[in-house]
């Protein structure tokens, strides 16, 4: 019998249990908001729309095409934000953002820091996940493989909504485990919410949480007597929040059709939506759809590269740390060995997680199967329990070594994040650097300029512009600026004073130059001194 002296005291291990949580917490927010305005270099394309439409619902309760508190967001590709376009985007992430203006001025910092909040949250809901999961004992491992994932940290230092799905998905876990110990058809309906709230998050969820309630309904349905009243549940829990988003859609029909073509799952203004299914689900594109799903299990793609983008990933570290790949298939032994209803639904939810992707077509976007993570991550401090506990000495000699290559590899990874990833990913985010076009024009007498030409070869240069006017304040200068196609604009038409900006590998310039009628005002680099785009002045 153990004595009484040998027993840990409860209170102590209390203290160390929170103090260890709240160490984790404030670590995970210092990586994640360290340097937050100037890593990534440039403003991407898709965070100047956010936050623009962000900082008009702020201020005037609008979108900037007018439309109050609307539930999806229409974008255009205009200067002019009421002339339509194709880009649907869901609400969640503009919401959180204008909250934010409310408090603070629009600006690179500002614009990401929700987003890093969300990421510290994930780490947060993930230690309370793995408690109920695997134990107190294993809560903060867990938290911390999350916390030190090179795909989290990327993903929560930008102003996109892709991460925006996770804290669903762990609140969803949270929910359906409960649910599933105790029975309680309240949890089952909470869960289904939860994952219904989800689907405004990301595009990626109109796929991803769906299935994951279908998958929560078929473990409830059979983890009990009366399991199909807490499928049912979780069911009616879901379709609460998701009825709103089908309702609008019926009056808003080119919404889904405009979001289903531009992901070129099929044509809907051409063909009807069984005509389309018929001509998407043929045994060629099943083919090529099996290759792609296959393609998300490459451990090149999973533990060295990362993804194909250079906004998306390093190239130098895969979505997980290299070591985590043993504790995964250390993990899925154990998950497979020990079976039970939530062990199940990790290893459905790592094979749910491709499926947005593959259904578009994409390889190794890890950006659209973030919701990989919370599953994977579990799976990963389920090997590491396995192998700390196990009887044979050199099981447990090398976990620990694991888990110390697992803290010198993040540490690599997070020094090139910060230094060369932050030059050699410049292009992916802005190739024109119109934050530099920006300064240079708002620096120079910019009153007396009498139009901004914009070639319309510039990559997201609508909506770059706008952000970086509006973070200026100099929203005035829209007015003004107009975009242009470089083969017919006729300059002796464009008023003398005007600037035009272009690539600086554009041949236009040289053209232009040629012609007299424009002169260098400026040349926009990037962080390496390359050149990027060129300022041209209308002469007289």
């Amino acid at each position: 019998m153990t004595s009484i002296h040998d027993r840990p005291a409860p209170r102590a291990r209390a203290l160390t249990v929170r103090a260890t949580f709240a160490a984790l917490v404030v670590a995970t927010a210092a990586l994640y908001v360290h340097s937050l305005g100037s890593v990534p270099v440039y403003v991407g394309g898709d965070e100047a729309r956010f936050a623009t439409v962000a900082a008009s619902l702020a201020s005037t309760g609008r979108d900037l095409g007018g439309t109050r508190l609307p539930l999806f967001f229409h974008m255009s590709e205009s200067i002019a934000e009421d002339t339509g376009g194709t880009r649907w985007y869901q609400p969640l992430l503009f919401y959180v953002l204008a909250l934010t203006f409310r408090f603070v001025p629009l600006g690179e910092r500002t614009i990401r820091l929700p987003v890093a909040l969300i990421g510290v949250v994930d780490v947060v809901l993930m230690y309370f996940v793995a408690r109920r999961l695997l134990g107190a004992r294993w809560a903060a491992l867990a938290a911390a493989l999350l916390a030190l994932s090179p795909a989290h940290v990327i993903f929560s230092r930008q102003a996109l909504d892709y991460i925006c799905p996770l804290p669903f998905v762990l609140g969803w876990l949270w929910c359906l485990s409960a649910a599933l110990e105790s029975g309680r058809g309240s949890l089952a309906f909470a869960s289904g919410v939860v994952a219904g709230a989800g689907f405004y998050s990301y595009i990626a969820a109109w796929v991803a949480m769906p299935l994951l309630v279908l998958l929560a309904c078929l473990v409830l349905y059979r983890s009990r007597e009366g399991g199909a009243r807490l499928a049912g549940a979780a069911a009616a829990g879901f379709a609460l929040p998701v009825v709103a988003a089908v309702a609008w859609m019926s009056v808003h029909p080119d919404m889904w059709r405009d979001t289903i073509g531009r992901y070129t799952v099929f044509d809907p203004h051409r063909l009807s939506i069984s005509r389309g299914l018929t001509a998407f689900f043929t045994p060629a594109n099943m083919r090529d759809r099996v290759s792609v799903y296959w393609d998300y299990y490459n451990p090149s793609y999973l533990f060295f590269s990362g993804g194909s983008n250079l906004s998306t990933a390093t190239r130098r570290a895969g979505v997980f740390l290299l070591p985590v790949g043993a504790f995964l298939v250390c993990g899925c032994y154990d998950v497979c060995r020990r079976g039970g209803s939530m062990r199940t639904v990790l290893l459905a939810g790592v094979a749910i997680a491709p499926l947005p992707a593959t259904l578009l077509g994409e390889r190794y976007a890890i950006q659209r199967e973030l919701v990989l993570l919370p599953f994977a991550t579990l799976i990963a401090a389920s090997g590491v329990a396995f192998l700390v506990q196990h009887a044979a000495p050199l099981a447990r000699a090398a976990a620990f070594a694991l888990l110390l290559a697992i803290a010198v590899q993040f540490v690599l990874f997070y020094r090139d994040y910060l230094g060369d990833y932050r030059v050699r990913s410049a292009l992916a985010f802005d190739p024109a650097n119109i934050g530099g076009v920006a300064d240079v024009v708002l620096a120079s007498n910019a009153a007396a300029v009498p139009s901004i030409y914009l070639s319309e070869d510039l990559d997201d240069v609508a909506a770059r512009w706008r952000f970086h006017l509006v973070a200026h304040r100099r929203e005035e200068l829209l007015a003004r600026t107009s975009l242009f196609a470089a083969d017919t604009i006729a300059l002796q038409r464009v008023p003398a004073g005007s600037l035009l900006v272009l690539y600086a590998n554009d041949p236009a310039v040289a053209r232009f130059l040629e012609s007299e009628r424009c002169a260098v005002a400026a040349v926009v680099t990037d962080p390496a001194g390359n050149d990027l785009s060129v300022i041209l002045r209308k002469v007289g």
